[in-house]
């Protein structure tokens, strides 16, 4: 007791005197780090909540495996993610084969897993029509293919390097609605993939094809060199091994039927951006946010959606 009440007195007169009493440890002085997450992302090609449900599994795989948060963010749409891959503001990445070409070309990212089936296109127009060629469909017809940046609508356009002389897009989502308005007259020309137009038409008795192209890669991971070579290198590993690909079962569902994604080559993604290049040529030409301002008033955007994640 009378320890107790010497001890208390003490602490009385130091007070008084205006010194500061110091914390037992320097853990319990400092309030605890905030960690910045390393964020996942992909194309808004879902809505948010199956976005997440696709994509949370890995998320929360690679936060087991690298013991650091990680962290799958949504965009708003093809305008908020597009300014994400130019100013490389996520830290993993997984899309299509002219974004991965791109950002390998561009940011020097690293490759991760990609997509094993390889992206073969055809370019199409009904039975009988009076299109024969290509360079027979430049001027006048009508072309029903997704919006860009969709890949096949791409590699079609590039089809058609004057610009005075391409064929219209009508902007369409579906391949099965694509074949029925190429096939029921109201498109000239249709865009789709090989496997789905064998599907949809197995014996070619509906449309003709006009163009084939070779065979690209498919969609894949990349890993922003903002992070760490060893933690780059750690999350190409973890996504290739068992406990990955059974993270990303609902992935492979969606994208390679089940079967399990296979370790990308640079050199596959070689010049498979330039279709992208086209489209994005104007963005290094007149700067990133005065494009993506006029690009927002055209779309009617509001350019305050467009943050980071």
């Amino acid at each position: 007791m009378k320890h107790e009440r010497a001890l208390r007195v003490f602490c009385a007169l130091l007070s008084g005197a205006g010194v500061a009493m110091m914390p037992w440890s320097a853990a319990d002085a400092a309030p605890p780090a905030t960690i910045k997450p390393y964020i996942l992302v992909s194309a808004p090609r879902e809505t948010a909540a199956r976005g997440q449900r696709d994509y949370g599994p890995v998320a929360a795989f690679l936060t087991k495996v690298l013991h650091h948060p990680v962290v799958y963010r949504h965009p708003n749409g093809w305008l908020t993610y597009e300014l994400w891959i130019w100013k490389d503001r996520a830290d993993i990445y997984f899309d299509g084969p002219q974004f991965v070409a791109w950002r390998l070309h561009y940011l020097h990212q690293t490759l991760g897993p990609r997509v094993p089936q390889p992206q073969d296109w055809r370019l199409y127009t009904w039975k009988g029509s009076p299109v024969k060629t290509v360079a027979g469909a430049a001027t006048g017809a009508t072309l029903c293919a997704p919006p860009v940046p969709n890949f096949g609508t791409l590699w079609v356009t590039g089809l058609f390097p004057n610009p005075a002389r391409q064929p219209y897009i009508r902007n369409m989502h579906g391949w099965k609605r694509i074949f029925k308005a190429v096939a029921d007259h109201q498109c000239t020309l249709g865009i789709g993939p090989r496997l789905t137009l064998h599907y949809l038409d197995p014996g070619h008795k509906k449309v003709t094809i006009l163009k084939r192209s070779r065979h690209y890669p498919n969609q894949g991971f990349t890993v922003s060199r903002t992070l760490p070579g060893p933690v780059r290198r750690e999350i190409v590993r973890a996504l290739l091994s068992p406990a990955g690909e059974k993270a990303m079962m609902r992935l492979r569902k969606r994208f390679s039927h089940g079967r399990r994604l296979v370790a990308g080559q640079v050199r596959q993604y070689r010049n498979v951006d330039v279709g992208l290049n086209a489209q994005w040529g104007t963005v290094y030409a007149t700067g990133i946010d005065r494009y993506l301002r006029q690009d927002a008033k055209r779309e009617g955007f509001a350019v305050a959606q467009q943050a980071a994640p």
